[in-house]
């Protein structure tokens, strides 16, 4: 038997399925063998609570990571930018000179058009192409900019990847915690059951106990 459902996919009913109960049990807290209950229970929303707290700091990682994604981008874009002016000056404009294609086997502006993620190998060709050739010193001068630039790409990528994949961990620890507290209503529920057998109470009695 469920005692809630997750029709938004998160476990935020589940959270106050459980919170109801608790609240429903503490009522009376003179009744000692329901505030035992809500006990047990109050357990799980602490953990809850906790969960939560982590959650918030892993979505602020992954906003942070994208946020410098984005900037290493944007840097990437500017250092390509400028290092394809330069080539362009020594050919007058001619992206058909060999001495462009070199750099620019498709043209630069498609690749600043490109994602992060896809820019990286471009740039990575062209750096490799300045270490290991005689290009002249105004093309040469580009290197370290498009390296850093590379650097701080890369370091964002991977970043993000991890703050990504510790926020589905996250998503994980979540679902599972929403099993644990269905569970756990399922068997207070029976408890209440017994407890209202054995006062000669309705089983309409334990049910008012849970936000069904």
């Amino acid at each position: 038997m469920s005692f809630f459902q997750q029709a938004d996919g998160s476990s935020e009913s589940a959270y106050e399925s459980v919170a109801f109960t608790v609240e429903a049990l503490a009522a009376d807290p003179n009744d000692g063998e329901l505030y035992k209950l809500a006990e047990r229970l109050g357990v799980l929303l602490r953990e809850w609570e906790s969960i939560q707290a982590d959650g918030r700091t892993l979505r602020r990682a992954v906003i942070r990571a994208s946020a410098h994604a984005h900037v290493a981008d944007a840097r990437l874009d500017a250092a390509i930018d400028a290092f394809a002016r330069d080539v362009l000056a020594l050919v007058d404009g001619n992206t058909a000179h060999e001495t462009y294609a070199k750099y620019f086997p498709e043209p630069h502006e498609e690749i600043i058009a490109m994602g992060l993620d896809a820019e990286l190998p471009e740039v990575t060709l062209i750096v490799a192409t300045l270490d290991a050739g005689d290009a002249p010193e105004k093309l040469k001068a580009h290197t370290e900019s498009l390296r850093g630039g590379l650097k701080l790409g890369n370091a964002a990528l991977a970043d993000r990847a991890d703050a990504l994949a510790d926020l589905g961990r996250h998503s994980a620890r979540e679902q599972a915690w929403a099993e644990t507290a269905d569970r756990s209503l399922s068997s207070a529920h029976k408890a209440l059951a017994r407890i209202g057998a054995a006062r000669n109470l309705p089983l309409s009695w334990a049910d008012s106990f849970i936000d069904f």
